[in-house]
Protein backbone atom coordinates (compact mmCIF):
# COMPACT_ATOMS: atom_id res chain seq x y z
CA UNK A 1 0.00 0.00 0.00
CA UNK A 2 2.80 2.39 0.76
CA UNK A 3 3.87 2.21 -2.91
CA UNK A 4 0.45 3.26 -4.29
CA UNK A 5 1.07 7.06 -4.15
CA UNK A 6 4.32 6.66 -6.11
CA UNK A 7 2.60 4.40 -8.67
CA UNK A 8 -0.29 6.84 -9.11
CA UNK A 9 2.14 9.73 -9.66
CA UNK A 10 4.03 7.73 -12.28
CA UNK A 11 0.83 6.89 -14.19
CA UNK A 12 -0.33 10.51 -14.12
CA UNK A 13 3.01 11.72 -15.46
CA UNK A 14 2.89 9.14 -18.26
CA UNK A 15 -0.56 10.23 -19.41
CA UNK A 16 0.03 13.99 -19.08
CA UNK A 17 0.08 16.07 -22.27
CA UNK A 18 3.32 17.54 -23.58
CA UNK A 19 4.47 20.73 -21.91
CA UNK A 20 3.73 23.98 -23.70
CA UNK A 21 6.53 25.81 -25.48
CA UNK A 22 8.63 27.55 -22.77
CA UNK A 23 9.24 30.42 -25.24
CA UNK A 24 5.83 30.98 -26.89
CA UNK A 25 6.43 34.60 -27.96
CA UNK A 26 8.69 35.90 -30.71
CA UNK A 27 9.92 39.21 -32.10
CA UNK A 28 11.98 39.51 -35.28
CA UNK A 29 13.82 42.17 -37.28
CA UNK A 30 15.64 41.82 -40.56
CA UNK A 31 16.17 42.70 -44.18
CA UNK A 32 14.21 41.64 -47.24
CA UNK A 33 14.37 41.86 -51.02
CA UNK A 34 11.58 41.35 -53.55
CA UNK A 35 12.25 40.78 -57.23
CA UNK A 36 9.86 42.75 -59.43
CA UNK A 37 8.63 40.73 -62.42
CA UNK A 38 5.69 42.75 -63.77
CA UNK A 39 5.94 45.04 -66.80
CA UNK A 40 4.35 47.90 -64.83
CA UNK A 41 7.07 47.77 -62.16
CA UNK A 42 9.91 47.17 -64.63
CA UNK A 43 8.86 50.29 -66.53
CA UNK A 44 9.78 52.31 -63.43
CA UNK A 45 12.88 50.48 -62.18
CA UNK A 46 15.21 47.65 -63.03
CA UNK A 47 16.07 47.14 -59.36
CA UNK A 48 14.47 44.95 -56.72
CA UNK A 49 12.53 46.28 -53.77
CA UNK A 50 14.76 46.19 -50.69
CA UNK A 51 14.19 47.20 -47.08
CA UNK A 52 13.39 46.02 -43.58
CA UNK A 53 10.89 43.70 -41.92
CA UNK A 54 9.44 43.61 -38.41
CA UNK A 55 7.49 40.67 -37.03
CA UNK A 56 5.72 39.37 -33.94
CA UNK A 57 4.41 35.85 -33.36
CA UNK A 58 2.91 33.65 -30.67
CA UNK A 59 2.61 29.89 -30.35
CA UNK A 60 -1.13 29.13 -30.23
CA UNK A 61 -0.50 25.89 -28.32
CA UNK A 62 -3.35 24.07 -30.04
CA UNK A 63 -1.07 21.30 -31.35
CA UNK A 64 0.54 20.52 -27.98
CA UNK A 65 0.24 16.82 -27.25
CA UNK A 66 -0.77 16.08 -30.84
CA UNK A 67 0.20 13.02 -32.89
CA UNK A 68 3.30 14.74 -34.31
CA UNK A 69 5.66 15.92 -31.53
CA UNK A 70 7.61 19.01 -32.48
CA UNK A 71 4.86 20.50 -34.64
CA UNK A 72 3.39 23.85 -33.57
CA UNK A 73 1.03 26.45 -35.01
CA UNK A 74 1.87 30.14 -34.62
CA UNK A 75 -0.11 33.33 -35.21
CA UNK A 76 1.97 36.03 -36.88
CA UNK A 77 1.85 39.74 -37.70
CA UNK A 78 4.36 41.49 -39.93
CA UNK A 79 5.42 44.80 -41.42
CA UNK A 80 7.69 45.34 -44.42
CA UNK A 81 8.99 48.69 -45.69
CA UNK A 82 10.88 48.58 -49.00
CA UNK A 83 11.87 50.87 -51.85
CA UNK A 84 13.60 50.96 -55.22
CA UNK A 85 14.87 53.70 -57.55
CA UNK A 86 15.11 53.80 -61.32
CA UNK A 87 14.75 55.84 -64.50
CA UNK A 88 12.25 56.10 -67.33
CA UNK A 89 12.49 57.78 -70.74
CA UNK A 90 16.24 58.10 -69.99
CA UNK A 91 15.78 61.45 -68.28
CA UNK A 92 13.21 60.99 -65.51
CA UNK A 93 14.19 59.64 -62.09
CA UNK A 94 11.68 57.31 -60.46
CA UNK A 95 11.19 56.01 -56.94
CA UNK A 96 8.87 53.28 -55.63
CA UNK A 97 8.06 52.97 -51.94
CA UNK A 98 6.09 50.11 -50.43
CA UNK A 99 4.67 49.50 -46.96
CA UNK A 100 3.07 46.11 -46.30
CA UNK A 101 1.02 45.00 -43.28
CA UNK A 102 0.13 41.32 -42.93
CA UNK A 103 -1.32 38.79 -40.51
CA UNK A 104 -1.34 35.02 -40.82
CA UNK A 105 -0.36 31.63 -39.46
CA UNK A 106 2.77 29.50 -39.62
CA UNK A 107 3.29 25.78 -39.06
CA UNK A 108 6.69 25.03 -37.52
CA UNK A 109 8.41 21.68 -37.08
CA UNK A 110 11.37 21.18 -34.75
CA UNK A 111 13.97 19.27 -36.78
CA UNK A 112 16.60 19.50 -34.04
CA UNK A 113 16.97 21.13 -30.67
CA UNK A 114 18.27 24.26 -32.40
CA UNK A 115 16.80 23.94 -35.91
CA UNK A 116 13.19 24.39 -37.03
CA UNK A 117 11.52 24.48 -40.44
CA UNK A 118 8.33 26.41 -41.10
CA UNK A 119 5.77 27.24 -43.76
CA UNK A 120 3.54 30.29 -43.48
CA UNK A 121 0.65 32.04 -45.20
CA UNK A 122 -0.34 35.66 -44.59
CA UNK A 123 -2.89 38.13 -45.94
CA UNK A 124 -2.82 41.89 -45.74
CA UNK A 125 -2.57 45.19 -47.55
CA UNK A 126 0.23 47.29 -48.96
CA UNK A 127 0.64 50.97 -49.70
CA UNK A 128 2.55 51.82 -52.86
CA UNK A 129 3.98 55.26 -53.55
CA UNK A 130 5.52 56.38 -56.85
CA UNK A 131 7.36 59.63 -57.49
CA UNK A 132 8.85 60.87 -60.74
CA UNK A 133 11.21 63.83 -61.10
CA UNK A 134 13.33 65.43 -63.81
CA UNK A 135 16.78 67.09 -63.63
CA UNK A 136 15.22 70.53 -62.97
CA UNK A 137 13.62 69.30 -59.72
CA UNK A 138 10.05 69.21 -61.01
CA UNK A 139 8.20 66.17 -59.69
CA UNK A 140 4.94 64.24 -59.73
CA UNK A 141 3.71 61.54 -57.35
CA UNK A 142 0.78 59.35 -56.36
CA UNK A 143 0.01 56.58 -53.88
CA UNK A 144 -2.62 53.95 -53.23
CA UNK A 145 -3.51 50.81 -51.27
CA UNK A 146 -4.07 47.28 -52.50
CA UNK A 147 -4.56 43.76 -51.18
CA UNK A 148 -1.69 41.29 -50.95
CA UNK A 149 -1.00 37.68 -49.97
CA UNK A 150 2.31 36.15 -48.99
CA UNK A 151 3.55 32.57 -48.64
CA UNK A 152 6.97 31.41 -47.52
CA UNK A 153 9.17 28.59 -46.28
CA UNK A 154 11.85 29.27 -43.66
CA UNK A 155 14.66 27.64 -41.72
CA UNK A 156 15.42 28.82 -38.17
CA UNK A 157 18.59 28.38 -36.12
CA UNK A 158 17.87 29.27 -32.49
CA UNK A 159 20.07 28.95 -29.40
CA UNK A 160 18.13 28.81 -26.12
CA UNK A 161 19.42 29.97 -22.76
CA UNK A 162 18.72 28.72 -19.26
CA UNK A 163 16.44 31.74 -18.66
CA UNK A 164 13.78 30.68 -21.20
CA UNK A 165 15.05 33.00 -23.91
CA UNK A 166 16.11 32.07 -27.42
CA UNK A 167 18.17 34.06 -29.91
CA UNK A 168 18.55 33.03 -33.53
CA UNK A 169 18.40 33.76 -37.24
CA UNK A 170 15.83 32.92 -39.92
CA UNK A 171 16.31 32.52 -43.67
CA UNK A 172 13.10 32.60 -45.68
CA UNK A 173 12.18 32.20 -49.33
CA UNK A 174 8.71 33.32 -50.32
CA UNK A 175 6.41 34.92 -52.84
CA UNK A 176 4.16 37.97 -52.68
CA UNK A 177 1.02 38.10 -54.81
CA UNK A 178 -0.18 41.70 -54.91
CA UNK A 179 -3.20 43.26 -56.51
CA UNK A 180 -2.36 45.98 -59.03
CA UNK A 181 -2.79 49.52 -57.70
CA UNK A 182 -4.04 52.21 -60.09
CA UNK A 183 -1.67 55.19 -59.94
CA UNK A 184 -1.60 58.50 -61.81
CA UNK A 185 1.31 60.72 -60.66
CA UNK A 186 0.39 64.39 -60.60
CA UNK A 187 2.66 67.40 -60.43
CA UNK A 188 3.58 68.44 -56.91
CA UNK A 189 3.19 72.10 -57.96
CA UNK A 190 0.87 73.14 -60.81
CA UNK A 191 3.53 75.49 -62.22
CA UNK A 192 6.14 72.71 -62.47
CA UNK A 193 6.92 71.49 -65.97
CA UNK A 194 8.23 67.96 -66.25
CA UNK A 195 10.29 66.84 -69.20
CA UNK A 196 6.98 65.49 -70.51
CA UNK A 197 4.43 68.23 -71.33
CA UNK A 198 1.55 66.88 -69.22
CA UNK A 199 0.11 67.44 -65.77
CA UNK A 200 -0.66 63.75 -65.27
CA UNK A 201 1.22 60.57 -66.19
CA UNK A 202 -1.10 57.53 -66.06
CA UNK A 203 0.83 54.40 -65.10
CA UNK A 204 -2.06 51.96 -65.14
CA UNK A 205 -2.04 49.37 -62.36
CA UNK A 206 1.27 48.95 -60.58
CA UNK A 207 1.87 45.26 -59.81
CA UNK A 208 4.50 44.66 -57.11
CA UNK A 209 4.20 40.85 -57.07
CA UNK A 210 7.39 38.79 -56.98
CA UNK A 211 9.59 36.28 -55.15
CA UNK A 212 11.19 37.35 -51.86
CA UNK A 213 14.30 36.55 -49.85
CA UNK A 214 14.54 37.57 -46.18
CA UNK A 215 17.12 37.22 -43.42
CA UNK A 216 16.03 38.07 -39.88
CA UNK A 217 17.31 38.06 -36.32
CA UNK A 218 14.73 36.76 -33.85
CA UNK A 219 14.23 36.52 -30.13
CA UNK A 220 11.93 34.00 -28.42
CA UNK A 221 10.74 34.40 -24.86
Amino acid sequence: MRHLPALAFALAATGAPAHADPTPNELSFGGTARALRSSSANALTADNLAGITLGAARDLGILDGGPLPGLSLWAEAGLAATSADGTMFQSLSTSIGQLGLTGGVAARYQLHRMVAASARLALGAQRANVSISDPTGASASDHGWGAMAQAGAALDLVVSTAHQFGLGVRLELGYVAARGIALTPRRSHPDDTLALPMTELPLGRLDLSGPTLSLSVLGQF
